[in-house]
């Protein structure tokens, strides 16, 4: 089902303990996590730092068998193929579902699921007591839709000429979206105009990797994002843009494990000029080793799923770069 769809009429009485929700669309489930909030509490976790002990624990006794509570609280799981790796038990699936009385537990995953898959533990289990949803990127005349009616919810008007041309600097990029409409929103009366659009909004185009490296570097997330889709709009691909992060990682962890002379290491790197040699002591010094580890992984599985699943690279990379610095803030 799809995740909008899903949560037009969502209860916590209809929320079945376990569920699977494919993520493309990063923007989509932020803003359903958001609406669950407004109904209860929301925790998020990451499966990747999860035992199967650790899993069954967070579920804990008042969410297994207190039967009088009413409220319940909704458990996010991101990264949520690690504790699928671990989650292999179907009899333990159902025994945890059929006692889950508080608690209810939402596991996001990045790869695609094909119909055989489905039919394969753990995942046959997991939807025997859930659902399967699916946060799907929206199409260009659904974003446009979307952006116009939030304004208009705000008592506003925006032109045509300057609702497309908003769209089209943000290359329909909900994320990016976000933040601009709030913008125009504030500085706006009451109608906003094209000029209005030019004025406030983010309009420069970045033509270089590196200046996507330095904002993700420097923990940049609106910037990161923003560099990342004009790349995107300029035909740089993404497969490219990911070497160049990776390249960069290495050499950045090479750094954090040696014991030696920050400068010598460079230089036996093959980073000899002054401005990367300032750029890379400045990114380390910004990460911790464990973070950069962190990172690593989540490249690994990008590229498995890449070249595994083939899921597309684009939208995948701009998901982990959201995931990742999300999460290290």
């Amino acid at each position: 089902m799809n995740l909008l769809e899903y949560q037009k009429n969502i209860s916590l009485e209809k929320i079945k303990p376990f569920n699977l929700v494919h993520v493309e669309e990063e923007y989509v489930v932020s803003h359903f996590i958001d609406k669950l909030s407004e109904m209860t509490s929301v925790r998020t976790v990451w499966g990747s730092e999860l035992s199967l002990q650790d899993f069954i624990n967070l579920l804990g006794e008042s969410g297994l068998f207190d039967m009088g509570k009413k409220g319940k609280e909704i458990i996010v799981i991101k990264e949520g193929e690690q504790l699928i790796k671990r989650l292999k038990d179907p009899k333990l699936i159902r025994s945890l579902s059929s006692r889950m009385k508080a608690k209810v537990v939402f596991i996001l995953i990045e790869e695609k699921l094909d119909k055989q898959t489905i039919q394969k533990e753990p995942f046959k289990t997991i939807l025997e007591v859930g659902d399967f949803l699916e946060a799907k990127k929206l199409d260009k005349r659904r974003t446009r839709e979307m952006v116009k009616k939030k304004i208009e919810r705000e008592g506003k008007m925006i032109e045509e000429q300057a609702l497309d041309y908003l769209l089209e600097i943000s290359s329909y990029d909900l994320t990016f979206l976000k933040g601009e409409v709030e913008k125009l929103l504030l500085y706006a009366e009451k109608g906003i105009t094209l000029e209005d659009v030019k004025k406030v909004c983010l309009t420069q185009t970045y033509g270089s990797v590196f200046d996507f490296i330095d904002a993700f570097f420097s923990k940049d997330l609106e910037k990161s994002l923003f560099v990342l889709s004009s790349l995107y709009r300029m035909g740089i691909p993404p497969l490219q843009i990911q070497a160049a992060l990776i390249s960069y990682l290495l050499k950045l962890i090479a750094i954090k494990k040696s014991q030696g002379n920050v400068e010598n290491i460079l230089h036996q790197l093959g980073i000899k000029h002054p401005f990367m040699i300032h750029n890379f002591k400045k990114y380390a010094n910004s990460f911790t080793e464990k973070e950069l580890e962190i990172l690593l992984e989540k490249l690994y599985w990008l590229d498995f799923s890449e070249k595994v699943f083939f899921v597309p690279p684009e939208q995948a990379l701009k998901n982990t770069v959201v995931d990742y610095l999300i999460r290290i803030k």
